[in-house]
């Protein structure tokens, strides 16, 4: 297995590596995702990815979004929290009305394409769907891999776009220009996160290494603690870790015939990315904040994945998380009570799980 893991980080960093040559945004996750899952297909390497490789590289990410608080962006969150409500609303009638479609097109029941495409993360909307009648759980996984992959391949190459006229060279830094510096104060802080993430576990938080060490962090911060930058060397590792495990997603050899709708999904996703550069719009509009923030904050793509962009791009990560964190604990806590409740209504008798196109 130790071989077999450092085979594993090697193909990473080496895909990592052409990507940043290359000059591609967020090199270093799309390049262990892209060089690891080639790997495994061309050749008989089987990848070994232990889950705490994961959660080291999101308690990384979580401490570099807690570090970014302050009681200024506390307060705006507040501000924010009906705009945060009606964008979220939006956003979930517009992916309903995207499940209808791919209902429509492909025949598969319309209470698992609901499910697949909240965008509520993948490991939450699984869950929910064992829990809820008639889903189909293979329907539901392929369908959130499916735009969780479209959004992390597509908002990086947007947000780098000239539109938004970011800093580019946080996706481009080449393994010569990584620092590493550790300090105390750092180390200190890091124990820290680590510990929130622990807590964040046993109190069963969704996505507890990343929001437990935003919550430790984000109130030291927001207290008036200086959290010490993270040095370029362990972000970089956090991409790694997190693009390899990304890469384990992309298996659809059991799909059967439901490899008939991939492709539509993925369509559906883009027009997904697409709906929510108009919500980004609305939100620049209506704050005085720059439109990679708001782009970033309206994203259905993971919070650690688009605080990622949003560092290498300098846009407020507390604004970007702010509205991550309030559809995720939207969709965790009311969306199950109201998919239960329309689940029952007279349009969804006889919805029975299909598989089929």
């Amino acid at each position: 297995m130790f071989v077999k893991l450092i085979y594993t980080l090697l193909i990473g960093i080496a895909g990592g590596w052409v990507f940043s040559a290359l000059h591609i945004p967020l090199a270093w996750m799309l390049g262990s995702m892209t060089a690891v899952y080639t790997a495994e297909k061309l050749t008989k390497f089987q990848v070994y990815w232990p889950p705490v490789f994961r959660n080291i590289g999101l308690i990384i990410v979580g401490y570099t979004i807690g570090q970014s608080f302050s009681r200024d962006t506390a307060i705006e969150i507040i501000q924010q929290l009906p705009w945060m409500l009606f964008l979220t609303i939006l956003l979930l009638l517009f992916s309903s009305a995207l499940a209808l479609m791919i209902t429509k097109l492909t025949g598969v029941n319309l209470k698992s394409t609901i499910t697949g495409c909240i965008p509520g993360g993948l490991s939450q909307m699984v869950v929910l769907g064992e829990e809820l009648e008639d889903i189909d759980v293979t329907v539901v996984t392929i369908i959130q891999v499916i735009r969780l992959l479209s959004v992390i391949f597509i908002v990086p190459f947007m947000a780098f776009s000239p539109i938004f006229q970011g800093d580019k060279d946080g996706a481009a830094a080449g393994p010569a220009a990584v620092e590493l510096y550790l300090s105390w104060p750092l180390l200190i802080l890091f124990a820290v996160a680590v510990v929130s993430a622990l807590l964040a576990v046993k109190l069963k938080l969704p996505t507890p290494t990343l929001l437990g060490p935003i919550l430790g962090i984000g109130i030291l911060s927001a207290s008036g603690v200086a959290a010490p930058h993270m040095p370029d060397a362990a972000i970089i590792a956090a991409q790694i870790f997190l693009g390899v495990y990304f890469s384990k997603m992309m298996k659809f050899e059991g799909s059967g015939s439901l490899s008939k709708f991939i492709g539509l999904t993925a369509a559906t996703s883009v027009i997904l990315v697409a709906f929510t550069f108009g919500l980004g719009a609305v939100l620049m509009a209506s704050h005085h904040i720059s439109f990679i923030t708001s782009f970033l904050s309206m994203a259905p793509g993971g919070m650690a994945e688009m605080a990622l962009v949003g560092q290498a791009l300098h846009a407020d990560l507390s604004i970007i998380t702010g509205y991550h964190l309030f559809r995720i604990l939207f969709i965790l806590f009311i969306v199950p009570l109201f998919l239960k409740w329309l689940f029952k209504q007279k349009m969804f008798a006889g919805d029975s799980t299909k598989t089929g196109a």
